[in-house]
């Protein structure tokens, strides 16, 4: 046997005839498929068995059970798996929301209560305000009648009083005794009552002697002890100023100008 090197078979190799190799290469190959398609059947025969062994295990409920026990239900894994929540999740969460929005109800309710207390009490405060203010207008009125009535009752007295003092005037015989001997003053007059004015201004005419045809200077007049009436009116009046001294005039100018001033002439 040659020992010459081939670059083919290796440095340290015997030289082979090629066609022994050939035959040694063909037989190694089918050697080779051999053990390849008995371990590809082998490995076909495990993994049905272990398929089998499995469906076995499931249809017995050992393993489902010990995978519910570890991971919980089939369900609870693929809904995990997928991000959805659980039965006891859901109830949770509906328990939750259901909290939240029972809260959520009572507080807007309280708002409610709240708001409805804060407008009842700004109502009531604003009622309270308006008797205030009516009862305040009711007292102003009050004091305001009462104020009228005490002005009333105080003109009342006074009118009462001239009345009297009036009266008292008219009862004596004269009201300006001294008409024909000197003149009066202004502030005399204006000391005279509405009644006493005009009283005073026919007294002198009176003196004279002129009938009065009113009712009211006729009887006045009348019962004064000292009247004498013989001129009658119209004449009397037609050439009045010829039967008055200078006193007497004076007098009577003071006496009408103080009747117009007061509006009663």
């Amino acid at each position: 046997m040659r020992t010459d090197k081939d670059p083919r078979r290796g440095r340290n190799r015997d030289y082979i005839p090629n066609d022994e190799i050939d035959r040694e290469e063909k037989a190694d190959i089918r050697q080779q498929k051999k053990g390849n398609v008995v371990s590809v059947i082998l490995g076909g025969i495990v993994v049905i068995s272990l398929i089998a062994f499995l469906f076995v295990l499931l249809d017995s409920g050992i393993l489902t059970g010990e995978a519910q026990r570890l991971y919980g239900s089939p369900q609870a894994s693929e809904n995990a798996g997928s991000g959805e929540l659980t039965q006891e999740e859901k109830k949770a969460a509906e328990e939750e929301a259901r909290k939240a929005e029972e809260e959520a109800k009572e507080k807007k309710r309280q708002e409610e209560e709240a708001k409805r207390a804060e407008e009842e009490a700004a109502q009531k405060a604003k009622q309270e305000e308006e008797e205030k203010a009516r009862e305040e207008e009711e007292r102003k009125k009050a004091e305001e009648r009462a104020e009228k009535q005490a002005e009333i009752d105080e003109k009342e007295a006074k009118r009462k009083k001239e009345l009297e003092e009036e009266q008292e005037v008219l009862s004596g015989d004269y009201i300006l005794p001294d008409s024909n001997s000197r003149y009066y003053s202004e502030e005399e007059i204006s000391g005279l009552t509405d009644r006493e004015v005009l009283f005073a201004l026919n007294e002198i005419y009176a003196r004279k002697g002129r009938i009065f045809t009113g009712e009211e200077f006729r009887r006045y007049f009348e019962s004064k002890s000292w009247y004498n009436g013989t001129i009658p009116a119209e004449e009397f009046d037609a050439n009045q100023n010829e039967r008055f001294n200078e006193y007497e005039k004076a007098n009577i100018n003071l006496l009408v100008k103080e009747a117009q001033d007061r509006g009663i002439r």
